[in-house]
């Protein structure tokens, strides 16, 4: 199911649909250089890897980030100015022909992904459909109003939703299928994944619950 999606670890997550789209690549093992597209939600370690990014990028590879991760981008990698999408939260747009839209990624209540930040998630239409990567984040008003085929949604707590929270966000979007992420290592459980499956099959479901992760 969704093959076409893989998750590495925690929130790293690669979409090949006739283009190859990677979200926050980490602790990537194995040298490929085929991303058209490297999506990064923000600059924290674990979602902004310099290392794990130059093992997936290639020469005319394009970056979608927010300004404070656009410019380290362009400073580590020396990338010209017309291969860096610089994205705000209520941003859409077209990139090599895919349809994004950013969304804000914060906690409301929490201080570790401010709002002031303008840190973003990102919505992709792909294969038909639109796959909702949450970036890191809690429930916001934000996220509440995403339309979305698949959403990949963190349930490992602490930074972002916990797996009951998560379950509840995937009962608000009703999805068709939702991806568990950002738990088991770094932060979170291995078992929170399965923990948010079936707390996801009493309050959502319609929702199909895909394991990618652990």
């Amino acid at each position: 199911m969704l093959d076409q999606v893989t998750i590495n670890t925690h929130s790293s997550i690669k979409i090949t649909e006739g283009k190859a789209l990677y979200f926050d690549p980490f602790r990537i093992t194995e040298v490929s250089r085929d991303a058209d597209i490297i999506f990064v939600t923000h600059d924290h370690y674990d979602h902004f890897s310099p290392e794990d990014i130059a093992k997936v990028m290639k020469d005319d590879t394009v970056f979608v980030a927010p300004a404070s991760t656009a410019s380290l981008i362009r400073e580590k990698y020396g990338i010209p100015s017309e291969r860096v999408v610089v994205v705000a939260p209520g941003d859409s747009l077209e990139v090599l022909g895919i349809p994004v839209e950013v969304i804000a990624s914060y906690n409301p209540a929490k201080p570790f992904h401010p709002k002031a930040n303008g840190w973003v998630g990102f919505v992709v239409t792909v294969g038909g459909l639109r796959y909702y990567i949450c970036g890191d984040m809690d429930i916001t008003p934000e996220g509440k109003e995403v339309k979305c085929d698949v959403l990949l949604v963190p349930c490992g707590g602490t930074y972002t939703l916990d797996y009951k929270e998560a379950a509840e966000f995937t009962a608000i979007l009703q999805p068709k299928y939702v991806i568990p992420m950002h738990y088991g290592d770094p932060v979170g459980k291995k078992e929170d994944g399965r923990a948010f499956e079936k707390e996801a099959k009493k309050l959502a479901p319609e929702t199909e619950v895909v394991i990618k992760l652990g």
